[in-house]
């Protein structure tokens, strides 16, 4: 009679552990298929932000070029105004933001492929 209560808590014990592995497995592949699903969504928003920053970016630079060479001719001939100076500052602090924000994506972006890398 023991042995029989035993082979069936046996039996018993291994139905549950087979059941919970299937169940844990399930949702382990649950977890993956969802990190997969973020980082494929989190690269896509940071590539159509990259988009929009990149573009942004290159045109305040050639603004920038324009008017510091403007900037330049008054100062040379002396006729350069406080607000002109002040509007250059702050749009090279605008083309620099703008560029640290590109720089931030492009890691970004590269990080997230490293770590797709890494789990496939």
């Amino acid at each position: 009679m023991k042995r029989y209560f035993f082979v069936i808590s046996l039996i018993v014990a291994t139905l549950l552990t087979a059941a919970c592995g299937n169940s844990r497995r399930d949702e382990i592949e649950a977890r993956k298929a969802a990190l997969k699903h973020k980082q494929d969504s989190t690269l896509q928003a940071a590539q159509q932000e990259l988009a929009i920053v990149d573009s942004t970016l290159e045109a305040v630079k050639a603004e920038y070029e324009q008017k510091k060479k403007e900037v330049e001719a008054h100062k040379a001939a002396l006729k350069a105004t406080e607000e002109e100076l002040t509007a250059l500052t702050l749009l090279r602090l605008h083309r620099d933001s703008l560029q640290v924000q590109w720089n931030v994506l492009g890691a970004k972006i590269k990080y997230i492929r490293q770590k797709q890398k890494d789990t496939d």
